[in-house]
């Protein structure tokens, strides 16, 4: 029986060989379009990723462990020790972590008006969380005991002409629900995020932002929430099964930025539309050149049944086949992938011309014109299951029309 099989394989190898030009054709179609296929896949994988990783800077983090009252109503004046949830919130998912008070503000200049999220951190930990330190233009980002100084963005500073050490007078309603106006010197002056992001978000100390809007300096750092990078939204369940608190809320990017979230949905659900298309047209389009090569082989298989070589067999010939297919297209779109990807994730895909060069914002975020595709091992299993698939499909409904009329001819 293994030497049956051993010959009936290299017969069907052979019989491959022999139809060379009509089986590359079928195997490079197949290959073609499944590389396309992945790398579409690929590239809003990237973009999914680099989204994500865009929504996640703009001082949101992965999660955000908020104050109860804070995520109902984004009041502030009921602030938490940090202290006092530091132990449970110590563990691995955890990568940084930068507990934050959250204050609504604004400012009116000859210039103009707007409004300001004011951003009281502690640095050493905010450090960690956001690299925004990295990214300051103009003058020196804050330090641990710091007063009365903020950090601001380069987009700001450029519509309301502001420069280190000019002083920013900053209204907003304290703790007791009073009006009031502070007088703030700027120490640095960041580029990060994109315009929007430069343009709402200010920075202050914890002791600053206590003295001007609860009056008072605790000596202790508080939040009214704690923005965390962590590995990734898998986390989740982890996360919601330690902070168990009824004092806290957790929220993930997606909660507070639902806007980023449902296009990242619309991504995948575009993608898998996309791999059922293909797979429907790249089956129809090989089923006719399958079947003309099998039907050219009429004579050939009725010879072999005058032989005594059965439909049983035949079928075997053709299974193996299918398998020899599989192997050569898969491995021919892996190398394509390999390759082409490979080259891709460290030079990304431009499409800044697209648009004169000029950048996108959507819900605060500055969309990336840079795409680096990024292929996963789920991705190559994909591949080799749809090539199985369309050969596997083509093949079976070749032989099963070839043999029914090798029946009639006999």
């Amino acid at each position: 029986m293994l030497n049956e099989n051993s010959y009936l394989f290299k017969f069907a190898w052979k019989s491959i060989r022999r139809n060379s030009g009509r089986s590359f054709f079928i195997g490079l179609s197949v290959s073609m379009a499944v590389f396309i296929a992945v790398w579409v896949v690929s590239f809003f994988e990237g973009l999914n990723y680099q989204i994500e990783k865009a929504v996640v800077n703009t001082n949101i983090g992965y999660f955000q462990i908020q104050e109860k009252i804070f995520s109902k109503s984004t009041d502030s004046s009921n602030p938490l020790v940090f202290s006092q949830y530091e132990n449970k919130l110590n563990f691995k998912p955890f990568k940084a972590l930068s507990p934050e008070l959250v204050l609504d503000a604004n400012i009116s200049t000859p210039e103009g008006a707007t409004g300001l999220t004011v951003i009281g951190i502690h640095p050493p930990l905010h450090k960690k969380f956001l690299p925004l330190y990295k990214h300051i233009k103009q003058g020196e980002f804050l330090a641990t005991n710091d007063e009365s100084t903020i950090v601001i963005g380069e987009e700001l500073a450029k519509l309301f002409k502001f420069n280190i050490n000019d002083q920013l007078v900053l209204n907003y309603q304290d703790v007791n629900g009073e009006l009031r106006s502070e007088l703030l010197t700027i120490k640095g002056i960041y580029r990060f995020n994109g315009r929007t992001f430069e343009k709402r978000f200010v920075y202050i100390n914890q002791k600053t932002w206590q003295k001007i809007f609860l009056n008072e300096e605790r000596n202790k750092i508080l939040f009214n929430r704690i923005a965390i990078m962590a590995d990734g939204l898998e986390q989740e369940p982890i996360i919601r099964k330690r902070i168990t608190d009824s004092e806290l809320v957790v929220k993930t990017w997606k909660n507070l930025n639902p806007e980023m979230a449902v296009v990242l949905e619309f991504h995948d659900g575009m993608i898998k539309f996309f791999f059922v298309i293909i797979g429907i047209t790249i089956t129809m389009t090989i089923l006719t050149p399958v079947q003309m090569l099998w039907q050219e082989r009429l004579k050939e298989l009725k010879m072999l049944n005058v032989i005594g070589v059965n439909n049983k067999k035949i079928w075997k010939i053709g299974i193996f086949e299918v398998i020899q297919m599989i192997f050569l297209s898969g491995i021919f779109t892996s190398l394509m992938l390999f390759v082409i990807i490979g080259i891709q994730s460290y030079t990304g895909v431009d499409f800044r011309n697209l648009n004169d060069g000029i950048s996108i914002e959507r819900a605060g975020i500055k969309l990336p014109g840079i795409i680096y595709p990024q292929l996963t091992f789920s991705q190559i299993a994909v591949t080799f299951f749809i090539v199985m698939i369309v050969l596997s499909i083509s093949y079976i409904w070749a032989i099963h029309r070839t043999l029914k009329k090798l029946e009639v001819l006999s």
